[in-house]
């Protein structure tokens, strides 16, 4: 009888281990999934949060100077169709969304899609750093946009604009908006908040003619 005793001690005691050590497993295992499902979704979500945020953030802090400042760097680069890369060149959006991707604006890869993006301005009140957009040649895309450039300069005698062509120049280079070019035309765009600012100081700074009192 003794030993019948024993021996149910011992197989309760097997068993209460064994129950023991599966319930440490399956904790151990739970918390290691757990921790992998977090890790995994922290590599994930936050690259695209903290893209965001920072293209939020710059698009109101980043003026003009400095963006074509960089722009000019690339003056020469070779035209090369579907290219937005510097090292083998750069077809006319793909250097327009490096400019501004180097800014961290997230910007279109093409031209047409620049369309419905930013602030519509009017090609009078073009400043630097505003985008241009152009339609295609006679043999390239003639009643669409198919082609965008970045404004350089306008005095209102002459707009300029730097954009990578796959005219004579075939490189990244600053055109003047010629009598061609202006048969082209179809939208000025604006990203660079900075320069709604500036457009309220030259709007201030014009002076307003005097009111006439009835007599």
């Amino acid at each position: 009888m003794k030993r019948y005793l024993t021996l149910i001690s011992l197989l309760f005691l097997c068993g209460v281990l064994a129950g023991n050590a599966y319930a440490r497993k399956s904790h151990h295992g739970h918390k290691a999934h757990f921790a992998h499902k977090r890790h995994h979704a922290h590599e994930l979500e936050l690259p695209e949060i903290a893209s965001s945020a920072s293209s939020s953030i710059l698009s109101d802090s980043v003026s003009s100077d400095s963006l074509l400042s960089f722009a000019q760097t690339l003056l020469g680069t070779r035209y090369r169709p579907a290219s937005s890369d510097p090292s083998r060149g750069f077809d006319c959006s793909g250097f327009v969304s490096y400019v501004f991707k180097k800014f961290n604006f997230a910007v279109p890869r093409s031209s047409e899609e620049f369309y419905n993006v930013g602030e519509k301005i009017s090609l009078e009140d073009a400043m630097p750093g505003d985008i241009i957009l152009f339609t295609g040649t006679k043999s390239h895309h003639p009643h669409r946009i198919g082609h965008i450039a970045i404004v350089y300069s306008n005095d209102g005698d002459e707009l300029k604009f730097i954009h990578s062509t796959s005219g004579k120049e075939y490189c990244v280079t600053i055109s003047s908006m010629d009598e061609i070019y202006k048969r082209r035309f179809v939208q000025v765009i604006r990203l660079l908040k900075q320069n709604d600012d500036k457009d309220s100081l030259i709007s201030a700074a014009i002076p307003q003619p005097a009111r006439l009192s009835a007599q």
